[in-house]
């Protein structure tokens, strides 16, 4: 009798269905041939307990239909999920105190060394990350909605909506146009600086063939490359490596096309917005409500290219970033070499958008892996590698500088000084190699491990660094899952390499933003090494 519930793919919670439909069994006999349910029998049935599908649900809805009642359609299901994640995290270098600063050794113009007061900025690292001292962080709250796409090959619609919102959120600024139309205007944000909609796109589903379907993604969503991601419980390590902050985009506007060849592999291409994080292109982001560089269109092209084993063991992604009339990139920082300065490097070390850009082609690659060997027992050890490296051929230096003299420049404290004779137009480029280990000790404690080295020339990608940047960083994490829910890690890391570690004097006298810049002026660096430390609890829902 319980095999007949099965079939008709009721849940017991409907029981005052079955009671009417029990009253009437000699018509529903007539119509299925079915046996009749006894009292004792719909009285065993307990609401909490679901019943299995076994039998076609589309018969039971056309017997209703027949015998007059009817049968709402299923609603769709819209999950609810997220998690909150805080830490409390230091950085072994100066902190200013209250009323004071630090004093590190200067350089100055002609040569000689002075003490000076100056804050210590770590610009390869996330602004929460790179705090000089220790502090308490609440990193995100995410709360996910989302409908998902149907498991079956059919015709079928969805939609996901991400919003993020703690101090990672910054991640997603500017989220809006600053300034008042000019290079030379005190800047405002009108930004979203702690409550960030990470994702938020439609998605499609057309059949292709028995085994074939196409997937079609229109909004805001992710950018497809890179092996972390911006939710840090889903990344193999607390803090972000060099890779995704300094030269990967974080999400994209636009769309994008997936393509199912078979189980294994998997095609992947869109069109999307040339500016790295914002809702827009928004060039040159100084108040134009423009996505184009010099009234070229400003556009990405993404490219993927995934792989998995029958035995999901193996995995491998290959992405590429193109732009061909260029992008928003990142920023710019200072060359060592005094005939090729540039006075940018500010205590900025995330991927924002730098008004500085002219046309030219933009272009990243990115692969990455993951492998679980067969000859480690119970899948205890996972390796992991990425590469990265890319170019932007046609970059430029703010007007606002150039047209400065060197007094000028000595007077406003900006240091290194700008060659005003002449701006700086050119390439730069930039490749970097990462490796990633995981070995399990148990069911609940695991080992991570990160090690990191990026190299990048001349004319700055890296916003805040002092070029050209030659950088390592290793990184141990240590995760204990206490529950199904429930997570909490231990990190430390290290970083080494030629300018690590900047020290910014505050200029008083002049708003930097009026002449084009985004902070203060640099008084001196240190190659590290740079040691961080953290403490991370996570509850998911």
């Amino acid at each position: 009798m319980a095999s007949t519930l099965c079939r008709l793919g009721l849940r017991r919670a409907g029981i005052g269905l079955l009671l009417f439909l029990s009253l009437t069994s000699s018509f529903l006999t007539a119509l299925i041939g079915a046996e009749e349910f006894s009292q004792q029998e719909l009285e065993s049935l307990t609401p909490q307990e679901e019943v299995s599908c076994s039998v076609d649900r589309e018969k039971l809805e056309k017997i209703l239909a027949e015998g007059g009642i009817a049968v709402p359609p299923p609603r769709p299901a819209i999950k609810l999920s997220g998690y909150v994640d805080a830490s409390y995290d230091y950085n072994y270098f100066n902190a200013p105190s209250f009323g004071s600063l630090p004093l590190f050794a200067a350089q100055t113009l002609s040569g000689q060394s002075i003490l000076s007061p100056a804050v210590a900025v770590a610009p390869l690292r996330y602004a929460d990350d790179g705090i000089p001292g220790g502090g308490f962080n609440l990193n995100q709250l995410k709360v996910v909605l989302e409908k998902e796409l149907a498991k079956e090959n059919k015709f079928d619609g969805a939609f996901r909506f991400d919003l993020m919102l703690g101090q990672d959120a910054g991640l997603g600024v500017p989220d809006s146009v600053e300034g008042l139309g000019t290079a030379n205007s005190t800047t405002f944000g009108l930004n979203s600086s702690t409550i960030f909609v990470e994702q938020a796109y439609a998605a499609f589903q057309i059949p292709a063939g028995d085994e074939h379907r196409v997937e079609i993604h229109l909004g805001k969503f992710e950018a497809p490359v890179g092996f972390e991601v911006l939710e840090r419980p889903s990344n193999l390590n607390f803090s972000y490596g060099l890779f995704f902050n300094n030269v990967e985009p974080f999400v994209l506007v636009g769309s994008q096309v997936y393509y199912q060849l078979n189980a294994s592999w998997r095609v992947r291409g869109g069109l999307v917005d040339g500016g790295f994080n914002t809702s827009r292109g928004g060039f040159p982001y100084f108040g134009f409500l423009s996505n184009t560089i010099n009234n070229l269109p400003a556009y990405l092209v993404t490219f993927n290219l995934d792989y998995s084993s029958k035995d999901k063991k193996l995995l491998n992604t290959f992405a590429l970033l193109y732009g061909f009339n260029g992008t928003n990139p990142p920023g710019f920082a200072t060359s060592p070499v005094p005939s090729l300065s540039y006075p940018g490097a500010y205590a900025n070390g995330d991927i924002i958008p730098g008004p500085y850009n002219n046309n030219g082609t933009y272009m990243e690659f990115n692969d990455f892996g993951t492998w679980l060997p067969s000859f480690v027992p119970g899948e205890r050890l996972m390796l992991s590698f990425e590469l990265v490296g890319g170019f932007y051929n046609h970059a430029v230096a703010p007007g606002g500088i150039t047209a400065l003299g060197l007094e000028q420049e000595r007077l406003l404290g900006i240091f290194p000084p700008f060659p005003f004779a002449f701006g700086y137009d050119g390439p730069t480029n930039w490749l970097g190699v990462g490796l990633y280990q995981v070995y399990k000790l148990n069911s609940f404690t695991s080992l991570n491990f990160r090690e990191q080295y990026l190299q990048a020339s001349w004319n700055s990608y890296l916003e805040g660094f002092i070029f050209p940047a030659n950088i390592w960083e290793t990184t141990l994490t240590v995760r204990i899952d206490l529950a199904d829910n429930f997570m909490v890690r231990v990190e430390w890391r290290a970083d080494w390499g030629d300018n690590v570690l900047d020290y910014y004097q505050p200029n008083l006298l002049v708003n930097p933003q009026s002449i084009g810049l985004k902070g203060n002026g640099l008084v001196g660096s240190s190659s590290g090494p740079i040691v961080f430390s953290a403490i991370e609890v996570v509850y998911s829902y």
